[in-house]
């Protein structure tokens, strides 16, 4: 039997998140060559007031009832049942009775249509009964039944009339009603002329580097994957076991994050930089993330960086304790990436004023003490001396502070900033400004100054000004250039 209606024209959008876009597709071959749903296709379906035309069929083609018992594989008391109506008539059986003597199953198909016999279960038999409410009916894998979701009541309505059936677990939200209707027939008629397939909306790779890092053999595990979140991350309980999330308002993090764990691990999120709060979260369900976690655990000791609200001190440092020796042991580049991510996500970048000139300040955020001292360890292997600074708070440390131009300079060999990262909304000055072009902007008003004497004599606020005004105006120059400018004019200290 051929399809006359193409399965690429019956193929409605369902339901979109963040990372998928999922549809509903007719399969090949759902229908006949009159446009019906061929439905012996479907298990369990029955018939009642056939009961005449099989009679008629039967003597029409001088056939005994003996025959047509051994054509469908019964007794001929069951045909005597079936031609009086006294049970009901597998469809199946009846259709394999019609093609042995070359008749149509298109013709039993028109009579269910017309309501000549008629099926057990309120089945469609036409696509177009259908067309318009299938976006809303999805059958489950796991239970015999039909979800319903964001229908209207017109449109549950609509579903009664024309499937008449009746709805389970009912609710009722915002335009965001879901039943669920108890139909193994609904159930085996969806499976069976219907995909359920979803598209992704994540065109990977969403980066330029990770890719190319993953070819060149670098453990992204150790490069960006457990670095990545010990600083913006976490790994969250849930019902059964845990699952993971990235989160923080720089998008590009994100893509770094979501690069990451597909080429490690060929999986993409269930969410994807949605608003939660005041931040913006990208996870991974419990079954995307179970060899992640895994993995992260073994390599890293833990995610969690500091106490949870509430928590105490004593009772977090009971628990698995997070450290760097997965890095210690690591690559070289595995080592400059993962700082160059420590400083995107944990980081400033900003300038302070002496009484003769300003000079950049780079930080990186840390709060735990093996991680502060283990990532001021692994800097100072590539040139970045920085300086541990302490505060009252759970652990004494706050985290790492440089403020020479050598530091920045030795940061910028090593990559600088991720290329898109942020300034957040808690800057003063800055908010909203790339990392990376902050930090030219700031090297080129350096340059200025060392080159005009007035521009030393300009308070710390129009200095700031300056700063975003050569921003704004493309005034800087690339990390090259200050590079060999500031070591060619010996001032690296």
């Amino acid at each position: 039997m051929g399809n006359r209606t193409g399965s690429s024209e019956i193929k409605v959008l369902i339901h979109e998140t963040s990372v998928y876009k999922h549809y509903v597709e007719l399969k090949e071959d759902a229908l006949t060559e009159q446009g019906f749903f061929d439905l012996a296709k479907v298990q369990g379906l029955y018939v009642a007031g056939a009961g005449q035309f099989l009679r008629n069929l039967r003597k029409k083609n001088k056939l005994k009832q003996e025959d047509i018992a051994k054509i469908v594989g019964v007794t001929r008391p069951q045909i005597t049942h079936w031609e009086k109506n006294k049970c009901r008539l597998p469809l199946q059986s009846l259709v394999r009775i019609a093609e042995t003597v070359d008749i149509s199953r298109d013709i039993i198909y028109k009579l269910i249509d017309e309501n000549e016999i008629f099926l057990n279960r309120r089945i469609p038999v036409r696509i177009e009964k259908i067309k318009e409410i299938i976006r809303f009916l999805r059958p489950y894998t796991d239970y015999v039944k039909v979800a319903l979701t964001k229908c209207s009541d017109a449109i549950l309505n609509h579903i009664k009339s024309i499937l008449n059936v009746k709805f389970f677990f009912y609710t009722k939200g915002n335009n965001n009603n879901q039943a669920q209707i108890a139909s193994t027939a609904l159930n085996s008629f969806l499976t069976t002329f219907f995909n359920y397939i979803k598209y992704p909306k994540i065109q990977l790779p969403l980066t330029d580097e990770v890719e190319l890092w993953y070819h060149k053999g670098i453990d992204l595990k150790r490069a960006l994957i457990c670095p990545l979140l010990q600083t913006d991350g976490c790994i969250e309980p849930s019902k059964q076991s845990y699952l993971i999330a990235f989160q923080g308002n720089n998008k590009n993090l994100h893509d770094y994050f979501i690069d990451a764990i597909y080429y490690e691990y060929k999986k993409l999120p269930s969410s994807y930089f949605m608003p939660a709060a005041t931040v913006y979260r990208t996870r991974y369900t419990i079954s995307n993330s179970i060899n992640i976690i895994d993995d992260v655990l073994k390599l890293a000791g833990n995610a969690k960086t500091s106490p949870a609200p509430r928590q105490t001190v004593e009772n977090y440092l009971k628990e698995s304790q997070p450290h760097l020796n997965y890095l210690i042991n690591a690559s070289a580049t595995e080592q400059k990436i993962a700082l160059r991510i420590w400083a995107s996500a944990e980081g400033y970048i900003g300038v302070k004023r002496n009484k003769t000139y300003i000079y950049p300040v780079l930080e990186i955020s840390c709060t735990h003490p093996v991680l502060v001292t283990q990532l001021q360890q692994i800097a100072t292997k590539y040139g970045i001396v920085f300086n541990i600074k302490r505060l009252k708070n759970w652990s004494g440390f706050v985290g790492l502070s440089s403020e020479s131009i050598k530091n920045i300079l030795k940061f910028l060999k090593l990559g600088g900033f991720i290329k898109g990262v942020k300034i957040s909304s808690k800057s003063k000055y800055h908010e909203g400004i790339d990392k990376d072009v902050l930090l030219l902007g700031i090297l080129e008003f350096k340059k200025r100054e060392l080159e005009n004497c007035h521009l030393k004599k300009l308070t710390i606020q129009k200095v700031h000004n300056r700063i975003n005004r050569i921003i704004e105006n493309r005034e800087y120059k690339s990390e090259e250039y200050y590079i060999s400018h500031f070591s060619s004019e010996d001032m690296m200290s």
